[in-house]
């Protein structure tokens, strides 16, 4: 049987919302496909901190989980 990984993402921790919430931004460098212009886009997810351990600026790993709220599906799994 083939075991399913978890999607995990890395990004810094941008802003720290409520007691237990953490707005972390990633960034990817695309090139354009007909202008072969590159470009920057940044992607902002919401997630999990159960503890309230971290802190603005770190880099932290995220992954998925089932819906927290109307917005919050990821989760903090380390700093």
């Amino acid at each position: 049987m083939d075991v399913k990984r978890q999607q995990t993402i890395t990004g810094i921790v941008e802003r720290i919302r409520t007691p237990h919430t953490i707005r972390v931004m990633t960034k990817v460098t695309k090139i354009h496909p007909l202008y072969r212009k590159r470009f920057t886009q940044l992607r902002r997810y919401l997630a999990h901190d159960p503890e309230g351990t971290a802190k603005v600026g770190e880099e932290v790993i995220i992954g998925v989980c089932r819906p927290i709220s109307k917005s919050k599906h990821w989760t903090l799994l380390k700093k």
